[in-house]
């Protein structure tokens, strides 16, 4: 009975590198699994930015949120400070209704969602920070920026550039920043789409005086 767990032992033993051997690949697997089917999404999104449909969804949901706005402005006495405040809205509501479009599935439309609550933690926390730790921050980023290689700085600028990609790797990074340059293309052609129509309803206006 002795002798006979001994052989079980060692089936073990020898079985235990072969699962731990296992388990990498695995992983691995899963890894490339991932990979593939962020591809395939980022390639569904770029098929769908592409589409006149998203381009006429997005103009009619920009048009929406610029009413809104502009109620609110009316109100307001018109000054240089207002002017530009109006400017400023304008713009985050364009990159919010983009980002609304692309639905989540990526992650600089929720970095561009969540920017609201972000700018006013932000706010909380700057009043909070006392100036002489700015100073050793910012020497501590200037030295870093000499120390990192070219394709790593130009890689650290393009993580800025796209919204809530700082901390990502290099192929998620690339995902993400073809993703916002083709919304960024499709935005740019609705908005040129509403210039055209607002241009030629603006002799109407002009003659009826509405």
């Amino acid at each position: 009975m002795v002798e006979s767990l001994f052989p079980s032992i060692e089936n073990t033993s020898e079985s235990s590198p072969e699962s731990r051997r296992k388990k990498p690949r695995i992983s691995e697997t899963a890894e490339a699994e991932a990979e593939i089917e962020a591809r395939r999404i980022n390639e569904e999104s770029l098929k769908r930015w592409k589409t006149n449909r998203v381009q006429q969804i997005y103009a009619s949901k920009l048009v929406e949120a610029l009413r809104r706005v502009r109620q609110r402005s009316s109100t307001v006495n018109e000054t240089d400070k207002v002017v530009s405040g109006a400017a400023r809205e304008i713009r985050e509501t364009a990159d919010r209704v983009l980002a609304a479009s692309a639905r989540g599935t990526t992650r600089w439309s929720r970095a561009i969602l969540a920017s609201r609550v972000r700018a006013k933690l932000k706010k909380h926390r700057k009043a909070k920070k006392s100036t002489g730790n700015c100073k050793s921050r910012k020497g501590v980023t200037e030295a870093n920026r000499i120390k990192l290689p070219a394709v790593d700085r130009k890689l650290k600028i393009l993580g800025r550039l796209v919204p809530g990609c700082r901390k990502v790797s290099v192929p998620n990074l690339l995902d993400e920043a073809t993703d916002y340059i083709a919304a960024l293309e499709m935005q740019v052609r609705a908005m040129e789409a509403l210039a055209e129509l607002l241009t030629a309803a603006a002799p109407r206006t002009t003659l009826t005086g509405t």
